[in-house]
């Protein structure tokens, strides 16, 4: 009977403790080796140029470059994401075709690390993503 006191006293205070000196969600440390990155990967049957923006709802814009790609190439982008949030990712291939797509960014994506595909075809533009 003791030990079930003490046992539910430590998941108490444990329970007590769970908000303090947590990690806020303002800002979270990236792991370096595993950062939040964008790939761009050109499937077109010809070079192509392509503008990649990235910028927060409320806030900076974190990836702004411009990348030419024989046909097959592939560009890595690391942004440096440390805010979790709503994240706005356009890539706009010269010849007109582009793709706008709303990320949501969680903490656990930016401490874990995940992968977002940016993937030039022919007939469009395709994003996909990995946690």
């Amino acid at each position: 009977m003791h030990r079930r006191h003490v046992l539910s006293a430590v998941a108490l205070s444990t329970a007590a403790l769970a908000g303090c000196g947590g990690e806020s969600t303002d800002r979270v440390t990236p792991d370096p080796d595993d950062p939040v990155l964008f790939v761009v990967t050109n499937q077109q049957s010809a070079s192509a140029t392509v503008q990649l923006t990235l910028a927060l709802d409320d806030g900076p814009t974190v990836l702004d470059e411009s990348v030419t790609l024989d046909a097959g190439g592939t560009r890595e982008f690391d942004p440096g994401i440390d805010r979790p949030g709503t994240y706005e990712l356009r890539a706009a291939v010269e010849d007109g075709l582009s793709r706008t797509i709303t990320l949501n960014i969680q903490p656990a994506d930016i401490r874990d690390g995940s992968n977002h595909e940016v993937i030039l075809r022919d007939n469009g533009v395709q994003v996909t993503w990995e946690e």
